[in-house]
């Protein structure tokens, strides 16, 4: 199922991003439940809890979307403010909202914030145009961080804004994209 998701999402891929924005989606699933884990670092009970979503951005920098360790690993899970605000979503967050973006909404639903994983994949679609890119770039002050790292992204790539540049921070497995 992934590899047919992340075709159909990459398709809707603007033209600037392709070949400098990849998903990423690993699922770690043993065949039998008395088996090691097919991931040598996975160090969860079952091991079918070890998931994520990313995006790499230039094959090199990878930024965390959706990581089961703060789910299943944390004394209690996070609230829906704090995901917004942190930009850390569970692997079923980041399904509903590529159902909703691939299947559901219009592109306009999915820019008006109601969800902000559809407004993410929103912002590298194809469908969204410049004079819409230029119009996120100016009022994304209002937005999370996590989510001004991907508008700054896509208005570099569009010619939109100036010296944008990618660097990483130390620490973390994010990385920041800034002017």
């Amino acid at each position: 199922m992934w590899s047919k998701t992340r075709k159909a999402m990459e398709e809707r891929m603007a033209p600037s991003l392709k070949g400098r924005v990849f998903y990423d989606f690993e699922y770690c699933r043993p065949h039998y439940w008395t088996e090691p884990p097919a991931n040598p670092k996975c160090h969860c009970t079952f091991c079918s809890y070890n998931r994520f979503f990313r995006i790499i951005v230039d094959k090199k920098e990878k930024i965390m979307i959706a990581n089961s360790d703060v789910y299943y690993k944390s004394e209690r899970y996070p609230t829906e403010e704090e995901k917004r605000r942190k930009g850390l979503f569970e692997i079923a967050d980041v399904a509903y909202a590529m159902h909703l973006y691939l299947n559901v909404y219009s592109i306009d639903e999915c820019l008006s914030w109601e969800n902000p994983l559809t407004y993410l994949f929103a912002v590298m679609d194809r469908r969204v145009g410049k004079r819409t890119v230029q119009r996120l770039y100016k009022d994304m002050e209002n937005k999370p961080q996590w989510i001004q790292r991907f508008i700054r992204l896509r208005a570099e790539a569009e010619g939109i804004a100036e010296n944008v540049s990618i660097k990483k921070t130390s620490g973390t497995d994010n990385t920041d994209i800034s002017a």
